[in-house]
Order: C-alpha cells, then structure tokens, then sequence
C-alpha cells in the first residue's frame, strides 16, 4: 500500500467508528450524511498530501523515507 492509502485508513477508520458507534441504531440518515463528509474530508486530505505525511509520522517501517524530488 502506498503511504496516501495507509494516511486514510489511519485517519478513516476511527471517525467510521466512531460515526457507527453513535449514529447507526438512533440516525441513519445523518450517519450516511457523516460518512460522505468523512470521504470528502479523506480525499482533500489525500489531494494535498496531508496523508502521507501522517503515514510517514506514525509508521514510517512500513512506507519508508520521503522521497527526493529532483527540480
């Protein structure tokens, strides 16, 4: 996996749960309405590269060092 896809999971996962923890069984609808601001929240994270900064901050093991551009 790239470091823009584990940033999201490690950023996804937790507000998924916690959205389904609190708004599944009361609120439906406003629990979907959640997830979809969560993926437009996610995919502007993922757009300006704040994920993989976060990925590299908390596992850098698994997605290694940043890469070197050259200009």
């Amino acid at each position: 996996m790239t470091p823009k896809l584990y940033g999201a999971v490690i950023l996804g996962l937790p507000l998924v749960i916690v959205a389904w923890a609190l708004l599944w069984r009361r609120q439906r609808p406003i629990f979907w309405f959640a997830l979809a601001l969560i993926a437009v929240a996610l995919g502007y994270l993922m757009a300006t590269g704040a994920t993989d900064d976060i990925a590299r901050r908390l596992i850098p093991d698994f997605v290694g060092p940043t890469p070197i551009r050259a200009n």
